[in-house]
């Protein structure tokens, strides 16, 4: 197998994370908001770090949220709804998805089979690309471009959470963005990697569930990287302007949402912005024409996976964002209008 053969069969991260999407939407787009209280069996730990900026910890065996069942006559979709981001150390396990794996003829992770043909020359030629898309037009730094109020904020935030990332200068705004997003979480002792799909899925496994993954293959990764430079600056400064928002006003709460989360609060989650910053800066990626088109197809792979496992198998396991079950023509609604029958946790 040539090297070129190798990359196309394996998930296609380089490409993802050149797209920009990996770096905003994956971690910048999701949150939730809770009360201060603490639930029986969870103890949340409150350590302080460099900067006097609080971590959080979640302490003891949590299930998470209940699952949503989509039903088809006999046949149901339940789905687990994941937050981020989460306790970098948090314990989680959930007998309720346990016992539906015990019972499950299919399992749908929370990812997807990305590939592309891409062979070694053209992952660097992606990879020059990809740099010279990450700064400015005619080398500008981020404050040339931006406001001096705004930059202000900015830098200011980036010597609280990332005071050594100096390269963040030089970012195009939604990059910045999405590099002192990931930083700040980081530092207050939060993550954004999807653990909870990823501990179902070695369960799954474990359970011989058979495993199946949205799949989608980029045609022309050159093409769509090279559409980043085609979303409009303002576009990209409104993304900036709603993460330094959520940084400022909404970071401090996210211990109480994975306390929420952990508990199955599922009402006490939701977080005002959150939202305006995943819709401001999915809003300046899909001005990409290419990255909306691929956006689309990765949603409608998933949903085109999940009506079958609904005409075709009894139960189906399938682990989906919060995020993405709420959000306007989400796949709740996407199920409730093909008309399946929708029961809440």
């Amino acid at each position: 197998m040539t090297s070129a053969a190798k990359f196309r069969s394996s998930r296609c991260r380089f490409f993802a994370l050149g797209l920009l999407a990996a770096t905003l939407a994956s971690g910048t787009l999701r949150a939730s908001e809770t009360s201060n209280s603490t639930a029986s069996g969870v103890g949340v730990g409150l350590g302080v770090v460099e900067d006097a900026i609080e971590e959080v910890t979640i302490i003891g065996e949590r299930a998470g949220p209940g699952l949503w069942k989509v039903r088809n006559g006999d046949n149901t979709l339940y789905i687990l709804g994941t937050l981020s981001p989460l306790p970098k150390k948090m314990t989680w396990r959930s007998r309720e998805v346990e016992n539906v794996l015990a019972r499950a003829q299919q399992f749908i992770p929370a990812g997807f089979d990305v590939s592309a043909d891409i062979g070694p020359i053209k992952a660097v030629r992606l990879y020059m690309q990809f740099r010279k898309l990450r700064g400015n037009d005619e080398r500008q730094t981020l404050q040339e471009v931006l406001p001096p109020p705004l930059y202000g904020r900015f830098d200011s935030l980036r010597q609280k959470y990332a005071p050594n990332k100096r390269d963040m200068l030089k970012r195009r705004p939604a990059l910045a963005a999405g590099e002192l997003w990931s930083e700040a979480i980081s530092r207050s002792g939060l993550t954004n990697r999807n653990d909870i799909s990823k501990a179902v899925t070695k369960l799954a496994k474990s359970r011989k569930v058979p495993i199946v993954e949205p799949q989608v293959r980029i045609d022309d990764p050159q093409g769509a990287l090279a559409d980043v430079a085609q979303i409009p600056r303002e576009a990209e400064i409104a993304c900036l302007r709603s993460t330094l928002d959520r940084l400022e006003s909404d970071l401090a709460t996210a211990r109480n949402r994975a306390e929420a989360w952990a508990v199955g609060d599922i009402e006490a989650w939701r977080s005002a912005a959150s939202a305006e910053q995943r819709d401001a800066c999915w809003s300046a990626l899909t001005m990409a024409p290419k990255l909306a088109e691929i956006r689309q197809r990765f949603d409608d792979a998933w949903l085109k996976l999940a009506v079958k496992a609904l005409d075709t198998h009894a139960v189906t396991l399938a682990i989906v964002p919060i995020d993405e079950l709420y959000k306007r023509n989400g796949v709740l609604a996407q199920m409730r209008s093909r008309g399946f029958t929708v029961d809440e946790p």
